[in-house]
């Protein structure tokens, strides 16, 4: 599976993701593209792969991006090579991707791909959090907040939604949808399916 993590900026998105690859070590983090200033903290290729905007829109004329988009005045993208090594190895992949970039990877791959949006319990209470970063100045803050907005109203596009009061138990509930969805019979192994002698339209071999 392709499992994409969307949510609006403030609503705890990083250390949520922090935790759930440490809840399932086989899983894939797909590492972004950005032309975005590195933040302090951040390491290269292991929070992004930085790069100037000239590089990034070449990357986008040879087609190399799974998906891309420009938010807050910044590109993003994610690299084609590594979902496909990933999906042909059979891992799942974890993408820390907005709205849009959900959307376009659901179009390209299908059912391959898994939507999953956290939500803040409020639009106040993002505000909160996002006053309590002290990162930004009130018309970043005011900026992010239009943003969000923006990006709500994609979430009836998306699978599941997680309303993010307490991180652990946010953690909790996209494990337990995780762990369904790798359950479902659409992903059956084939070598599992032949090895229990079932051919594709469900019938027992005889």
């Amino acid at each position: 599976m392709i499992i994409v993590i969307s949510a609006p900026s403030g609503t705890g998105k990083t250390t949520i993701i922090e935790r759930l690859l440490a809840c399932f070590p086989n899983l894939t983090y797909s590492v972004s593209v950005s032309t975005r200033e590195k933040r302090k903290g951040e390491v290269e290729g292991r929070d992004y792969v930085f790069v100037g905007v000239e590089e990034f829109l070449k990357k986008v004329e040879r087609e190399e991006f799974a998906e891309w988009a420009e938010v807050h005045g910044n590109y993003y993208g994610t690299p084609k090579n590594l979902l496909q090594n990933s999906l042909l190895c059979g891992k799942d992949v974890l993408l820390d991707v907005n709205v849009q970039g959900g959307l376009q990877l659901k179009k390209g791959y299908g059912k391959e791909v898994l939507l999953i949006f956290i939500i803040p319990p409020s639009l106040e209470e993002l505000k909160r959090r996002l006053l309590n970063r002290k990162t930004e100045s009130e018309e970043a803050i005011k900026r992010r907040l239009l943003m969000a907005e923006e990006e709500l109203k994609y979430l009836l596009n998306y699978d599941y939604f997680v309303v993010n009061k307490k991180v652990a138990d946010t953690v909790k509930e996209i494990s337990t949808i995780i762990r369904a969805e790798r359950c479902k019979v659409e992903r059956i192994p084939k070598e599992l399916l032949i090895s229990l002698k079932i051919n594709k339209r469900g019938d027992t071999e005889k």
